[in-house]
């Protein structure tokens, strides 16, 4: 998780300097502050309970399952075209 918070601290860094073409950001990112760098943070989780019984009381089955995913997408104009970072992390247990 730190090698994923430093790649991405350096690529908002390295994004972070003046304006070369005016942009607006795209529906559902955020401009950040005095930069015209637009940043989209995502998520989703999903989760399930498996309840099994059988004729038997003493036999009864729980099964669970969770998992998520976390995504950031930065996005910035160049003077070469656009330029995208985007960083995903997976997640699941059980």
């Amino acid at each position: 998780m730190n090698r994923i918070l430093l790649i991405l601290s350096a690529a908002l860094l390295a994004m972070g300097g003046p304006a070369l073409a005016a942009s607006s950001c795209p529906p559902g990112f955020a401009q950040l502050q005095n930069s015209d760098t637009c940043v989209r943070i995502s998520g989703r989780v999903r989760a399930e309970t498996i309840v099994g019984s059988s004729r038997s009381r003493t036999s009864d089955n729980v099964t669970t399952h969770a998992s998520g995913r976390v995504q950031m997408d930065v996005r910035r104009q160049t003077e070469y075209g656009p330029l995208r970072a985007v960083i995903a992390v997976d997640g699941i247990g059980r």
